[in-house]
């Protein structure tokens, strides 16, 4: 017997074998083989081989060319939703990634299929693959319109923008109606200064209408499409508001967020349309378009509106102030003024804190009017109300209900004199 001195070199690799239950024992050929032979951004080539035939999946975006090819007869086969079903069908729960193919990272028996048909069968998204804007969209119908607009725009969009996929709601998917409809009204250097404002904002989320997205009663899923009224900016910009597009854009997008608002929804557009209209209401005009502090500003109108609510009780209002205006004086420190308006005295009661609305009923029956109390250099600001009732001053009050100063009474009691009218304290 002849003795081994030496084995040969050997890779372990050599002895490595599949003990998978499933294909242990069976010869590989007997196995369906899919392999990628083409792929790039927009086209890809799948063969599927078997031990009886070998078939190919070609899809060729850039030349608008989708068919089935049998690999021994040269046959050519329409790409139909079934025909897909039976080439991915042995597939399993695997799937077959597409690195390089921008538009569909993979293919699989199930969750490919219908979306890939959908595609090759609808020109607008054809052109959108072959610009490679398509993505990771998973319901490409709701940007075509968009895409159909300009697509210049929507391009420029997807290059700048983190996403605009609808996967999930986020600021830059939200923003697309508003900014396509400023383009449409507008024009694109518009359209992309809103665009590139959120993109620089640190706004977190971001929507353009008042109202909510319409859920389906059928599977229960929200509804995002192109028919959302845009009552948010875009409203704005129209009468009675008339506000600036590029004013606007940097006060959503830099001065409401430096406020802590950092969510643009319905609540927020509500609340600016109603800060806007309760001015037109109380003053026929808009005082302050871009209020430093929306919220507080907010409510300090609302509050002054609810006070000429309760004054607008007083019908003869106007009428009594008239009769009062012979009561006015103006001193070297102090002035005695007679308001026109209720928004004077709403603006009076809410710059004191006082309770200016208290006075209502005793306006309303017996014969009372408001007076002011200001300092002579500065008319326009409010220092004490004083409330006259039947030729006496019943009641005064300052900033957050403080009485008067020795200074400020001994002006009364000297104005008091020269008109006629006694203090009541």
């Amino acid at each position: 017997m002849k003795s081994l001195t030496s084995t040969p070199t050997v890779d372990i690799q050599d002895y490595i074998i599949d003990k998978d239950p499933e294909t242990i024992g069976k010869p590989p050929s007997t196995l369906d083989a899919f392999e990628v032979v083409l792929q790039n951004s927009t086209d890809f080539v799948i063969a599927k081989t078997t031990t009886k035939s070998k078939k190919e999946l070609v899809i060729l975006i850039s030349q608008n060319l989708f068919y089935f090819k049998d690999g021994k007869s040269g046959k050519i086969e329409d790409v139909t939703y079934s025909s897909l079903k039976s080439f991915f069908k042995s597939i399993g729960t695997d799937s077959i990634k597409l690195e390089q193919v921008l538009w569909l990272p993979e293919l699989g028996m199930d969750s490919t299929s219908g979306r890939l048909l959908d595609i090759i069968s609808n020109e607008d998204y054809l052109e959108m693959c072959r610009h490679n804007v398509l993505g990771d969209i998973r319901r490409p119908s709701w940007y075509t319109g968009y895409w159909k607009q300009n697509q210049e725009l929507f391009m420029k969009l997807h290059s700048i923008f983190p996403t605009i996929s609808d996967k999930a709601a986020n600021k830059y998917r939200d923003s697309l109606p508003v900014i396509f409809e400023i383009e449409k009204s507008y024009g694109y250097n518009e359209a992309m200064y809103f665009a590139e404002a959120l993109l620089r904002s640190g706004v977190e989320n971001y929507t353009s209408d008042i109202g909510y997205p319409r859920r389906s009663y059928i599977d229960n899923s929200t509804r995002w499409d192109d028919t959302r009224d845009l009552k948010g900016f875009m409203q704005l910009l129209d009468e009675p508001f008339n506000l600036s597009l590029y004013q606007l854009v940097d006060y959503i997008f830099f001065d409401t967020y430096a406020q802590g608002i950092s969510d643009i929804n319905t609540f927020f557009w509500i609340t600016y349309q109603d800060f806007l209209s309760i001015q037109l209401k109380i003053y026929g005009i808009i005082k302050e378009k871009y209020p430093r502090y929306l919220r507080t500003e907010h409510d300090v109108l609302v509050l002054k509106a609810k006070i000429i609510e309760d004054l607008d009780k007083c019908e003869d209002f106007a009428q009594r102030s008239g009769e009062v205006k012979g009561l006015e004086y103006k001193g070297e420190a102090y002035s005695i003024i007679a308001p026109d308006t209720l928004q004077q005295v709403a603006d009076e009661g809410v710059s004191l804190g006082n309770c200016v609305r208290s006075y209502v009923d005793r306006i309303k029956n017996d014969d009372c009017c408001i007076l002011f109390l200001r300092k002579s250099h500065a008319p326009d600001e409010s220092l004490v109300t004083l409330l006259y009732c039947n030729g006496l001053i019943n009641n005064v009050e300052g900033l957050h209900g403080r009485k008067l100063s020795d200074e400020e009474r001994k002006f009364l009691l000297g104005w008091g004199k020269k008109r006629k009218v006694g203090l009541a304290f």
